[in-house]
C-alpha cells in the first residue's frame, strides 16, 4: 500500500460507519477472525461523545497508519468523531506544537525524533506507550554471507563494495531513518567507497528492495523495527559499532497538552491505556502491505483477536 506523502485529512469516522454499516464489504476472513465481534462491542462501549470531531495526526508510513488506526477506533468507541491528518515528519511535529491536532501516533522517544521533540514537543504530553523496543538499522538480505557484510563498517571493504550496490534508496528526507542515514556515510566514510543516499516515498524503498531481492543483488536496505518485512528472516541487521542509528525507543501516543486536558476523563484514562506491542505493529503492517487490507480493517481485525486486552482498555 502506498501512503500519499502529502498532507491530507480523513474523517474517520464516517468511513468506519460506512464500512461496518455494509455499504463496503469486510473482508470474510477479518468478520470470521472477529470482525462482527469488535462492532458489537464498539456499540457497546461507547460511552461518551465530543461536540467536535478529535484530529489525530499522523506520519505517512503504513506502520504509523494501523497505529494510528487502533487509536481512531479506540476513539470512536468512546463515541467521538475523529479526522485523521496526514503528513511527513517535518509537517506534523510542528502541528502538534500549534495545536492543530489533538493527538499524534506516534513520537519516538527518546532517541528517535529527539531533534522534533526537543524543537516542538515543549508544551506536549506523553499520553501513552503504544509500542516498545522501536529501533532503526540498516540491513543486508539474508543471502548475503554474514561472514563477508556483518557490520556497517565491512562496507567499505573494496571486496564488499564492488559488489553492493552503492545507491542507497531511503523514505522521505524529514524521516529519521533518512538523516541518521546520511550520518552513517559520513561516520563510516563511506563515500569514499561510492554509497550515496536516496529520499523517496514508501513505495520507492520496497521496490528498490524487492527489485533487488529478485535479481538476488546485494544491497543495503535501512529500515526499521515495526515493518512487515522484518517478518520470516529475509533481513539481516548489520552491527552499527559506532551506534550512529541509536538504541531502542518507545513510540508514544503524544499530545498537545491543553488540548488533551480538554478531552473527557474517560477518554483521557482510555487513551493512556492503549498498549498494541511491536509484534502487533508488525501483523497489522503485513496486513496492509502484503494482504491488501487498508489500515482501519487492519486494525479493527487485530482488536478483535486480542479482545481480552482491548477490553482491559475501557475497564472502569
Amino acid at each position: 500500500m502506498r501512503l500519499d506523502s502529502r498532507w491530507s485529512e480523513v474523517d474517520v469516522s464516517v468511513e468506519a460507519d460506512r464500512i461496518t454499516g455494509g455499504g463496503l464489504r469486510v473482508p470474510r476472513r477479518s468478520l470470521l477472525l472477529g470482525g462482527l465481534g469488535v462492532v458489537v462491542a464498539s456499540t457497546a462501549l461507547a460511552q461518551e461523545t465530543a461536540s467536535r470531531p478529535v484530529r489525530l495526526g499522523q506520519v505517512s508510513l503504513s506502520f504509523y497508519a494501523v497505529t494510528g488506526a487502533v487509536v481512531a477506533e479506540v476513539l470512536r468507541r468512546l463515541g467521538h468523531s475523529v479526522k485523521v491528518r496526514v503528513g511527513p515528519h517535518e509537517k506534523m511535529f510542528p502541528m502538534l506544537a500549534a495545536g492543530e491536532i489533538d493527538l499524534m501516533a506516534a513520537a519516538w522517544l527518546p532517541e528517535g525524533h529527539a531533534q522534533y521533540w526537543s524543537q516542538y514537543g515543549d508544551a506536549a504530553t506523553q499520553v501513552a506507550t503504544l509500542y516498545g523496543d522501536a529501533r532503526f538499522f540498516w540491513a543486508v538480505p539474508s543471502y548475503v554471507p554474514a561472514d563477508e557484510v556483518a557490520s556497517i563498517a565491512d562496507l567499505a571493504k573494496p571486496s564488499v563494495a564492488s559488489r553492493m550496490t552503492r545507491n542507497i534508496q531511503g523514505i522521505g528526507a524529514g524521516a529519521a531513518i533518512s538523516r541518521l542515514s546520511e550520518q552513517v556515510l559520513d561516520l563510516y566514510q563511506l563515500r569514499a567507497s561510492g554509497y550515496s543516499f536516496r529520499p523517496g516515498s514508501q513505495s520507492d524503498w520496497i521496490s528498490a528492495y524487492k527489485q533487488a531481492v529478485a535479481e538476488r543483488r546485494w544491497v543495503i536496505f535501512p529500515t526499521w523495527a515495526p515493518q512487515y518485512l522484518n517478518e520470516g528472516q529475509l533481513l539481516r541487521p548489520l552491527a552499527d559499532p559506532k551506534r550512529t542509528l541509536g538504541g531502542a525507543n518507545n513510540a508514544v501516543l503524544v499530545a498537545p497538552t491543553e488540548k488533551f486536558n480538554d478531552l473527557p476523563a474517560r477518554t483521557r484514562l482510555v487513551l493512556s491505556r492503549i498498549e498494541i506491542g511491536i509484534d502487533g505493529v508488525t501483523a497489522m503492517d503485513r496486513m496492509v502491505n502484503a494482504e491488501g487490507l487498508t489500515p482501519e480493517d487492519s486494525a479493527r481485525l487485530w482488536l478483535g483477536l486480542n479482545d481480552q486486552k482491548v477490553n482491559s482498555w475501557f475497564e472502569a
